[in-house]
């Protein structure tokens, strides 16, 4: 046995040369862990001179608009390549696809260049992707084998939405719940089987939210947010909410006893007191239009995309409270927006990565630098001190911002 003396001298070489794990997070589901877009990773290095961000690996994975799901150093998206969906997963030490799964599907470019616009869900040992075209998957995530798959538009009986369907699957319990319908749809995570479903009507295109400390998920649709009984699938209340085409693309923002919804398309946004029964209009107005993308609240702000993606959309701040617009900033071009230790982590549309303070103060840029060519409407996002970036074309750049 080993002198106590030489026993502590161990213990302190480990700790000395030991990975500084400890602040590192799976981003494993669409918005991070906490479903609010928000990091709570702190170490990594957001100040580069410009122009000189780390790209550790690029891959080309195809033509889509998923961003990335990580876990225990695999990352996974999807891209279109000659007349399939493929689900990639990808070492994020060097880039490299340790497994790929193609599945028959149309581009289906109507409006905008097409392939898969969901994100994969990782659940433990497995991973679920959603298709466009309804078929839903359960991969395991190590082999890539299909443990189950199913037509699930045609399961629950319900039609696909004009774009076909976008939200992120969401794994509570052993349900996965899922934007289908007017309100709604859950299966079994384990087979499939379908639980509940919702009225033949077009869903919309965001992720269900969960109402904190309660069985209600609000589900979007293209005429209306609905609060359901996850249980039974029975709605709870509804809220009208009309765009001009039937698109509900950001999920709602639920804190403090408050819901704030928002849309493009000329619709704005909004702020309900939640109630025992229907919720109650706080305010309302037109200073944030979230066409794609969510908000993130953070310390009493919002932060978000405002406006049309194709016509030039901006970054602005809003009051939480009020609505009031704190600050706008309309030269970025912004793409897909995260954030993380106080920082704002976005991507702008030509393929710049920007760090600035998530500040009410103003828009305050910490560093910049272009990571990927081509058009970007990806959320980046931040896992173990790493970027990943992708743009509509497919390319994924993996910065790394590791001290």
């Amino acid at each position: 046995m080993l002198p106590p003396a030489m026993l502590l001298l161990g213990v302190c070489m480990i700790a000395c040369f030991a990975p500084a794990t400890l602040d590192a997070e799976d981003w494993y589901r669409w918005r991070g862990p906490e479903l609010n877009g928000i990091s709570s990773e702190t170490d990594w290095q957001a100040e580069w001179p410009t122009g000189k961000m780390p790209i550790a690996w690029t891959i080309d994975v195809g033509t889509g608009f998923s961003s990335v799901v990580v876990q225990n150093d695999r990352a996974y998206t999807l891209g279109h390549v000659d007349e399939h969906d493929v689900v990639y997963c990808i070492d994020v030490t060097d880039g490299h696809a340790i497994w790929k799964h193609a599945y028959p599907a149309s581009l289906d470019a109507r409006d905008f260049e097409g392939g898969p616009t969901t994100t994969p869900t990782i659940d433990g040992d497995r991973v679920y992707v959603l298709s466009r075209a309804g078929e839903l998957f359960c991969f395991d995530n190590k082999s890539g084998e299909v443990r189950w798959k199913k037509q699930i538009a045609d399961v629950a009986e319900v039609r696909l939405p004009g774009w076909g369907f976008a939200a992120a699957p969401l794994v509570v319990g052993d349900k996965l719940v899922l934007t289908l319908g007017e309100s709604g749809a859950v299966v079994n995570k384990h087979d499939g089987t379908l639980i509940w479903t919702s009225a033949d009507r077009e869903c919309g295109y965001a992720s269900p939210v969960q109402i904190p400390n309660s069985d209600t998920f609000v589900f979007p649709s293209g005429r209306a947010f609905a609060g359901v009984d996850l249980k039974t699938g029975d709605p709870q209340w509804t809220l009208r909410w009309l765009t001009s085409f039937g698109c509900n693309a950001a999920e709602p923002i639920i804190h403090d006893g408050k819901m704030f919804l928002c849309s493009g398309y000329n619709r704005g946004a909004a702020l309900f007191q939640l109630t025992d029964g229907e919720p109650e209009l706080i305010w309302k107005n037109k200073n944030m239009l979230n066409q794609l993308h969510g908000s993130l609240l953070y310390q009493g702000h919002l932060y978000g995309i405002d406006g049309d993606m194709e016509a030039g959309a901006r970054l602005t701040c809003l009051n939480w409270e009020t609505g009031e617009v704190v600050w706008s900033e309309d030269e970025l071009k912004p793409g897909g927006l995260s954030l993380a230790n106080g920082k704002l982590i976005l991507l702008t549309e030509p393929g710049e990565l920007v760090f600035a303070a998530a500040t009410p103060a103003g828009f305050s840029e910490i560093s910049r630098a272009k990571v990927l060519d081509g058009k970007c409407w990806t959320v980046p996002v931040l896992s173990s001190g790493r970027v990943f970036c992708r743009s509509i074309q497919g390319q994924v750049a993996c910065v790394d911002l590791r001290d």
